[in-house]
């Protein structure tokens, strides 16, 4: 039983190690994806204003792309509020709904409890059981 234990802690270090130098890996790629792509960004807004310096003055330019980035991060704000607002709403939903459930627990056992407390006892565990089951959190990104 040692080495059958020694064996599978050996795999799951390499597995780890592996994991985790690809992890890196991955990671280093990405940020340099991340650099080219922010230098791309850069180089396009260069042209966006050197294109409009030659319709209008430079400094006109320079505030219609200015303007423009404004107007986007505005953007980006309202939609960042509606979706902190979604999330708040979810998340009262989920405590109404546990508060709800904590509610039917309590309600089904004081009324066991009263009539026949050996079965009460057999109920709860099991309605316990059944909500902690049911009750799974849904990771979504929504």
């Amino acid at each position: 039983m040692g080495s059958l234990g020694a064996l599978l802690s050996t795999l799951i270090a390499t597995d780890v190690g592996a994991t985790v130098s690809r992890y890196k890996r991955n990671g280093f790629y990405w940020l340099i994806a991340g650099f080219l792509f922010l230098n791309a960004y850069v180089f396009a807004l260069v042209a966006a204003g050197l294109y409009l310096s030659t319709i209008y003055p430079p400094v006109i330019a320079s505030l219609i792309v200015a303007a423009a980035f404004i107007v986007l991060g505005l953007i980006v704000l309202c939609v960042l509020a509606y979706i902190r607002a979604r999330d708040r709403r979810i998340a009262a939903e989920r405590r109404r709904q546990s508060q709800l459930q904590s509610g039917l627990i309590a309600a089904t056992a004081l009324s066991l409890v009263r009539k026949q407390p050996l079965l009460a006892a057999g109920v709860a565990v099991a309605m316990g059981a059944f909500l902690g089951l049911t009750s799974k959190r849904k990771h979504s990104d929504d």
